[in-house]
C-alpha cells in the first residue's frame, strides 16, 4: 500500500466519478473553474503534510507519549532545520548536521516488518545524499539491527547529545 493509498478508495472514486453526467446541462455555459492560491501542487503538498503528521501523532500515541507536547518538540526541530522524508509507511526525520553527518529518527505507522522495508529506502536516500555518519537520540532496537544488516558500522555515539551512531 503506497502512502496516499488509505485517502481514497480507487474503485469507490471511479465508480462515483463515471457515474457522474458528462459536460454542463444543456443551455448552460461553464464557467472556468479557478485553483485555490497555488494551485494542485500545493495542494498535494499540504495533503502530504497532513498525512506525514498524522503518521508521526499516531507513532507517538502507539510509544505511550503525551502527543501535544512531542508533536510540539517536532515542529521545534522542523523550525531549526529538521526535514521529513516520507516513505511507505513510515518518516524519516532528517537534519543535517555537517558536510556528510545528519541527524536521523524514524517514525512509523507499520509494523515492525513495513519498517524494516522502508528502511532500506531511507539507507539508500542517505547513501545518496553522501552521509556517512547518522546520530540518533533515541534509536528503536531495529534500526540497530537494520543498519547493521545493510552494512552500516554502528557504534556508541561520540556525542553526548546523541545515543546511536552509525557509519553508513
Amino acid at each position: 500500500m503506497g502512502f496516499f493509498d488509505s485517502l481514497i478508495d480507487t474503485q469507490a472514486y471511479q465508480a462515483q466519478t463515471l457515474a457522474k453526467p458528462m459536460g454542463a446541462p444543456q443551455g448552460v455555459p461553464m464557467q472556468p473553474q479557478t485553483m485555490a492560491k497555488g494551485g494542485l501542487a500545493d495542494a498535494n503538498k499540504n495533503i502530504e503534510q497532513i498525512q506525514i503528521m498524522k503518521v508521526i501523532a499516531n507513532y507517538f500515541k502507539n510509544k505511550g507519549l503525551p502527543v501535544e507536547p512531542a508533536m510540539a518538540g517536532v515542529k521545534k526541530e522542523i523550525a531549526a532545520g529538521l526535514q521529513l522524508i516520507p516513505f511507505e509507511s513510515s518518516v524519516m526525520g532528517f537534519k543535517p548536521l555537517g558536510k556528510d553527518v545528519a541527524q536521523i529518527h524514524f517514525f512509523t505507522v507499520g509494523t515492525i516488518k513495513d519498517l524494516a522495508n522502508d528502511m532500506r529506502f531511507f539507507y539508500k536516500f542517505l547513501k545518496d545524499k553522501g552521509i556517512s555518519t547518522v546520530y540518533d537520540s533515541i534509536p528503536a532496537p531495529i534500526t540497530i539491527q537494520m543498519f547493521q544488516q545493510l552494512g552500516a558500522q554502528v557504534m556508541r555515539s561520540d556525542n553526548p547529545k546523541y545515543k546511536f551512531k552509525a557509519m553508513i
